[in-house]
């Protein structure tokens, strides 16, 4: 009985430790970009905002780069940045 509390008491220990260091982990600021092409080689299917703007294309959902990038990349503020002309 005593193994059984001690292994579950470590065990929770371990587990409400875990989130504390994954917090405290130095966050990357998102990237800036000049251009489509620029932004293309990390995004191949270009960047949406949030799901609704991205709609049936493959953008990648990132709303801190699209954030800091929409002024440049998206002149018609649809949601949406570089995504590929369809044919």
């Amino acid at each position: 009985m005593r193994k059984i509390i001690t292994s579950l008491f470590l065990s929770g220990l371990v587990l409400s430790v875990a989130p504390i260091t994954a917090a405290s982990a130095k966050q990357i600021p998102p990237k800036t970009y000049s251009t489509c092409s620029a932004l293309r080689k990390d995004y191949p299917n270009g960047v949406a905002m949030n799901w609704f703007s991205r709609g049936a294309t493959k953008a990648a959902i990132k709303t801190e780069v699209y954030n800091i990038n929409y002024e440049k990349l998206d002149k018609k503020i649809t949601g949406l940045m570089c995504v590929p002309k369809t044919k």
